[in-house]
């Protein structure tokens, strides 16, 4: 049958649209999904992969020469394109919607720019990366979502198809949903039936009106299994005692205690139709939404969005007559509505840098009003970039690096050192649980996990008097089918221990300050390690990826950041045979990215600066 020449790939596919997909395979010969939103994954998957629809192998490529697109953006594609789509916005018809908020315009711009940017690193991206590999070959993208007209950077040779049938659907869903409420209302309405009061759907022994300060929470009181967030906590300071803060979670998280004042944030769904059609009726003339640009419509939409879960955080917020301060548990995640939330009622927000390295993104945002950050170039790098909106700064160090002054429990299983000279830490990334998100993942995938095992193998097979020890921020991946093979030949070598303790919180740190030397992909954690001193190296590339960090932040050029496996050999023999020379760059380039602020005070000096600020 003859077929046309062209790479058919798709946003993402569920079971309905499939069939739409299956009719273009008819036609073309490669048809590529980045992504399946429907049933079990993996089964779908197989069955698409029987009629020649596969998932889009970014992991087979052959060369990626900067992940830094689908990661930090550091061309700023995604300003660049948002600069060009709001010019002809009109922010100030939008004080009346947002009251209470000064400049209003930088922050709803920040707000979208997450937005952009999360198109790009999530999907512009693996379309740069496949034309880097077909420069030759055209591409027709084929989306069901208004919000991929957004994507802020494709291949020239690419043509964007969009077609919103699901969003109409959508739509008229809404319609139909809307009218069913006004119909309820009306007869409610005629009925005289009296309305029960709406109680709090938040704990009711708590007396929410007292509370003066709160506490942001992001996915729980949890990071995974790797440690318990601590920072706004004190055993012996009632100013940070648990039980006088409040938890408000926007995640959907559940308390973990009874005693501890827990609040979850009402969603806009749960608005009242009267403030849904006034919001939205006011955004539209504000906005004029009947534009005939479609590629700024996904913007207006998004807006829309803000609008409403700002609306419904100001509601929820409306119970706590005294709150003053709000603390930010991951400063680049909490939602912007919230932040706004919090502006518009007077309430000071509050956050503590999360991790050093996104200092350099232009993909990641912060809006707060004192941002303690984690040293002298982090504040430098940030008051003079877009992306971060803070009205003072003060650096405090990386608080994490507490840990490392940390009295660990003695553990025997992991932390004897036996025959060997040296204690080497290797830290790598996790793997997907699935071939199907194994394949569109750049940095996940199981390709670059075994290609990433096979030379610490090969170093370890090298130098026999170092114990090398695996870590990860979570191993059940190595239990997979595909890895089994690489898990016998793991245990070939004796000086080759992986690390299975998660029981423990900050096991990591542990490991860190009994290691004499810390190899592997960048992590917050190398940061960490570096800035106490520890003499590290970045192993950053792939079987595929020329540079994954490097491109956005390179240590100064340093030798610190590995290209290649003779290089990260080279330098890794020199740690170990201790040359000064790159001990001393090591120190050096730490001194200039953070300072003397990991001294195991960190937690001390955020306390303080909270406490001094009025």
């Amino acid at each position: 049958m003859f077929h046309f020449s062209y790479d058919i790939i798709f946003s993402e596919l569920t079971y309905v649209s499939s069939f739409f997909a299956i009719l273009i395979r008819v036609f073309f010969q490669k048809v590529y999904y980045v992504k399946l939103t429907s049933g079990k994954r993996e089964t779908f998957a197989i069955f698409l992969r029987n009629v020649g629809i596969n998932p889009l192998p970014v992991a087979d490529l052959k060369t990626i020469s900067t992940f830094a697109d689908a990661d930090s953006d550091p061309k700023g594609y995604s300003w660049t394109w948002l600069d060009k789509k709001i010019k002809h916005f009109q922010f100030d018809k939008l004080g009346n919607l947002f009251p209470g908020v000064k400049n209003l315009d930088e922050k709803v711009c920040i707000y979208l720019l997450d937005f952009v940017a999360l198109k790009l690193t999530s999907l512009g991206s693996k379309l740069i990366f496949w034309h880097e590999n077909f420069p030759d070959r055209k591409i027709i993208f084929i989306s069901f979502s208004v919000d991929d007209l957004s994507i802020p950077k494709l291949p020239d040779n690419c043509l964007r198809l969009v077609i919103p049938i699901p969003g109409i659907l959508d739509f008229f869903r809404l319609v139909f949903k809307v009218v069913v409420r006004i119909f309820l209302k009306v007869r409610s309405l005629v009925s005289f039936k009296p309305k029960l009061q709406e109680k709090l759907r938040s704990e009711p022994h708590f007396d929410w009106g007292k509370y003066e300060h709160a506490y942001v929470t992001h996915s729980g009181l949890k990071y995974g299994s790797l440690y318990e967030k601590s920072l706004y906590y004190s055993g012996t300071d009632s100013f940070f005692e648990p039980k006088n803060l409040v938890h408000f979670d926007y995640s959907g998280c559940n308390s973990p205690s009874e005693e501890l004042p827990w609040f979850q944030l009402t969603p806009a769904k749960k608005l009242s139709l009267k403030d849904v059609v006034s919001i939205s009726l006011k955004l539209v003339f504000a906005l004029n939404f009947l534009s005939i640009e479609l590629s700024s419509l996904p913007l207006k939409i998004r807006i829309l969005i803000l609008s409403l879960k700002f609306h419904a955080h100001r509601k929820d917020l409306s119970h706590f007559k005294q709150l003053k301060r709000a603390y930010i548990d991951y400063d680049i995640v909490c939602p912007k509505s919230l932040i706004l939330a919090f502006e518009s009622y007077g309430v000071l927000t509050i956050g503590v840098q999360e991790r050093f390295v996104y200092t350099y993104y232009k993909s990641a945002t912060v809006v707060l009003d004192h941002y303690l950050v984690s040293s002298n170039e982090s504040r430098l790098v940030m008051e003079q970039s877009r992306n971060y909106w803070f009205t003072n700064s003060l650096p405090v160090g990386q608080y994490r690096t507490d840990e490392f002054f940390r009295k660990f429990p003695k553990i025997t299983n992991e932390d004897s050192v036996g025959v060997y000279n040296k204690r080497v830490l290797v830290l790598g990334y996790h793997s997907d649980m699935t071939w199907v998100e194994s394949q569109v993942n750049p940095l996940l995938n199981w390709q670059a996990q075994e290609h990433f095992l096979n030379e610490i193998m090969e170093l370890a097979g090298e130098f026999k008097d170092s114990l090398f020890t695996l870590r990860y921020k979570m191993i059940d991946w190595l239990e997979l089918p595909y890895f089994s093979k690489l898990k016998y030949r793991l245990k070939e070598f004796p000086n080759i221990q992986i690390s299975h303790e998660y029981g423990i919180s900050f096991y990591s740190y542990y490991l860190v300050q009994n290691s004499d030397i810390i190899i592997g992909k960048h992590t917050s954690l190398l940061d960490e390690a570096i800035s106490i001193g520890k003499p590290a190296l970045v192993h950053d590339y792939s079987h595929n990826i020329k540079s994954i960090i490097g491109d956005t932040f390179d240590y100064f050029g340093s030798r610190v950041i590995c290209k290649n496996f003779d290089s990260f050999k080279e330098r890794f023999k020199l740690l170990l045979n201790g040359d000064l020379d790159l001990e001393l760059e090591i120190k050096e380039v730490s001194t200039k990215l953070y300072g003397d602020l990991s001294d195991g005070k960190v937690k001390e000096r955020v306390h303080s600066a909270i406490k001094s600020i009025n």
